[in-house]
């Protein structure tokens, strides 16, 4: 996997799925990238979001802290050192007019989302 400009990455989450990352003042922007197939987001932002390819359209999920029934935040753990929140759709996503045909074009669409 070869280095994106201006990003961090790419770091393992586990076997075979890659993230890169980078921050925009308070907001994570992260790609992941899990063998041909790729989708990004946003952590921090007043509301958070992934962008991930169904079918044959750019999608994008409004998404929100995953919680217990209980109302606790669902953690994971990654690398046995970090502990990640998990994040969970809260919409049924709506098409985004974009041309996004490489890893590249997803980043510059992440980062155009903050500039």
């Amino acid at each position: 996997m070869k280095p994106l400009e201006g990003w961090e990455g790419p770091v393992s989450l586990t076997e075979g799925v890659y993230r890169y990352s980078k921050n925009v003042t308070w907001i994570r922007l992260f790609i992941d990238v899990e063998g041909q197939n790729y989708y990004g987001g946003t952590v921090g932002a007043p509301a958070n979001f992934e962008v991930e390819m169904e079918g044959d359209q750019w999608m994008r999920f409004e998404t929100d802290l995953a919680q217990t029934p209980k109302g606790e935040l669902v953690l994971r753990l990654r690398g046995l050192a970090t502990w990640d929140v998990v994040y969970e759709r809260i919409s049924e996503g709506c098409p985004i007019d974009e041309r996004i045909e490489c890893i590249e074009d997803l980043a510059a669409y992440l980062e155009r989302c903050f500039a």
